[in-house]
């Protein structure tokens, strides 16, 4: 699988199997980490109203930053 980097602006977003996501506090926001092999699934919906879903590997961080997330993952 490829993955690529991803830096959406978001209005919405959602972790798809919450129990597969452990959350922190971090100095860059809030940091969401992939805890499911081989990967965890998140949503996001854009001001456009458009949702994707991704893929984002195990051990991987999704960072959210005021209405920004960055992370690496797959468009599903």
């Amino acid at each position: 699988m490829v993955y690529s980097y991803q830096v959406v602006k978001f209005q919405t977003i959602s972790f798809v199997q919450g129990t597969h996501w452990s959350q922190s506090v971090g100095e860059k926001g809030i940091l969401y980490k992939s805890l499911k092999d081989p990967f965890s699934k998140i949503i996001v919906q854009s001001y456009t109203g458009s949702k994707k879903l991704y893929h984002v590997p195990k051990d991987r961080t999704v960072v959210v930053t005021n209405e920004t997330v960055h992370f690496l993952g797959e468009l599903a």
